[in-house]
């Protein structure tokens, strides 16, 4: 019987791991990944339509739709957008607030990526003990 050399293996977006929003066609050369086709855009929501629709001050709900772990980044950066458009000079004391919330929203990124790494490999303390100091964060907003 020939050996196979190469074969194709589907990764995502159903796979654990995955989280969903990646898919991979990848071309394995036993356990070396030789080729990777990557399938983005699989959790679409149509935000940009759904915005299209509204005045720009009701849209900024949407934003945080577009990254679930990282919400206030998403709406400080389309406020900054509007705020450019308009010409809008923000209160330095609004901007310092922001950086702050963006910085914890960072920190509750890493330590839901940090979670769901050690569940991903069977460490299911450590994203018992992530998930504890992001309640503990999640009081800040």
């Amino acid at each position: 019987m020939a050996e196979i050399k190469n074969y194709s293996l589907n990764f995502g977006p159903q796979h654990p791991a995955a989280h969903g929003v990646l898919r991979l066609i990848l071309e394995m050369d036993g356990e070396v990944i030789v080729r990777a086709d990557p399938h983005v855009g699989l959790l679409h929501r149509g935000t940009e339509k759904l915005a299209e629709s509204k005045p720009y001050n009701q849209s900024i709900g949407y934003m945080d739709r577009l990254d679930y772990v990282s919400m206030m980044c998403n709406e400080h950066a389309y406020v900054l957008a509007i705020e450019k458009l308009l010409g809008i000079q923000v209160p330095e004391r609004a901007q310092y607030i922001r950086v702050m919330f963006d910085e914890i929203t960072r920190i509750l990124n890493h330590l839901m990526w940090l979670g769901a790494h050690g569940l991903d490999i069977g460490a299911m303390t450590v994203f018992l003990y992530c998930f504890r100091e992001r309640e503990d964060l999640m009081d800040c907003y």
